[in-house]
């Protein structure tokens, strides 16, 4: 029996997968499990978003896997790590960066199925969209200066043995790019010469917290995420907590890593201070305000939204809490 949410979807068929149906999404909780007698149904635009489930996200999850952009379960539910990586795809393939697999993103999607198996380790002399998405990425962090042609050539072969000896990749080979160094490369935003460190900060207990900012923050719910946004016409989260403190005054920096390294170290949190989690990278990538009760206040994905800091995806994130002085 077929499901259907609404009249206005019908079954249709989609150039993704070299031409198998992709049925789309019934709209549901990402938090749902899939019903196996379902058959999903794709409404007349294709498009996808978060809280959507099918065959179609399955399929979607494939593909940014073996973009090694997606490592979590194949479950075809459109959940937060889903919409993270289709992000990461949207801003290597210049495209609108809202995690919405619209005409765009298909668009670009279906491109990269139609390329060779990604798992195969990328090396002198390979070509397609992998080889394209590793010159994008290392010419934004300053490695590959040559036009970005989808060829690997000697250009993108010194750039990457450059990449890989900065950063002690040694695991594929150098001059070939294995699992480790894309898992590595497509997810690094540190550019040569630019790089983010993580300092060590003493411990230091301030006796007050200016819980006022949580009242300020309160204000904000339900505001949309944009990403590099700082206004309340959309955040990200480092803009989020910047506008946020800069209401009371409190100059903040921009980024969650020189966030975190601004701060003071405190051992259990308290109303008004800022808790860290690493998400996408390695070390603090993203961040909220406390508000008690294991609770805390950010600019998701989702917009501005209080979210548990014992939920399943953020405890096993979670990475420390620090204190912003008046």
């Amino acid at each position: 029996m077929v499901r259907r949410n609404c009249a206005r979807e019908a079954l249709v068929l989609t150039t993704v997968a070299a031409g198998v149906f992709l049925a789309s999404p019934t709209k549901g909780h990402a938090s749902d499990n899939l019903d196996p007698t379902m058959i999903a149904i794709e409404n007349e635009q294709g498009t996808l978003r978060y809280g959507y489930k099918g065959i179609a996200v399955k399929e979607v999850q494939k593909t940014l896997n073996n973009l090694y952009l997606y490592t979590d379960k194949i479950d075809g539910i459109f959940g937060p790590n889903t919409k993270q990586a289709v992000m990461q795809f949207q801003a290597m393939h210049g495209i609108k960066v809202d995690g919405i697999v619209g005409p765009q993103t298909w668009k670009h999607l279906e491109k990269s199925v139609a390329t060779a198996a990604y798992k195969k380790p990328l090396q002198l002399g390979d070509s397609g969209t992998l080889v394209m998405s590793m010159q994008k990425r290392l010419q934004t962090l300053n490695y590959y200066t040559h036009e970005i042609d989808g060829i690997f050539g000697s250009g993108t072969k010194k750039a990457l043995i450059e990449y890989q000896t900065r950063n002690a990749l040694r695991a594929d080979g150098i001059g070939v790019a294995g699992p480790q160094t894309l898992a590595h490369l497509l997810n690094n935003i540190n550019k040569k010469g630019v790089s983010v460190k993580i300092k060590k900060v003493k411990k230091q207990v301030q006796k007050s917290v200016d819980t006022a900012v949580v009242t300020i923050a309160r204000k904000f719910l339900g505001s949309p995420y944009k990403w590099g946004g700082t206004s309340p016409t959309g955040f990200d989260c480092s803009g989020f907590l910047q506008y946020v403190f800069a209401a009371k005054n409190i100059k903040i920096p921009r980024t969650v890593s020189d966030i975190w390294n601004f701060g003071s170290d405190i051992g259990k949190a308290s109303i008004g201070d800022i808790v860290f989690f690493e998400t996408y990278k390695p070390g603090p990538s993203h961040a909220g305000i406390y508000i008690g009760n294991n609770k805390f206040i950010h600019a998701s994905s989702d917009g501005v939204m209080i979210s548990n800091m014992h939920n399943s995806y953020w405890k096993k994130r979670f990475l420390g809490v620090k204190r912003i002085s008046n």
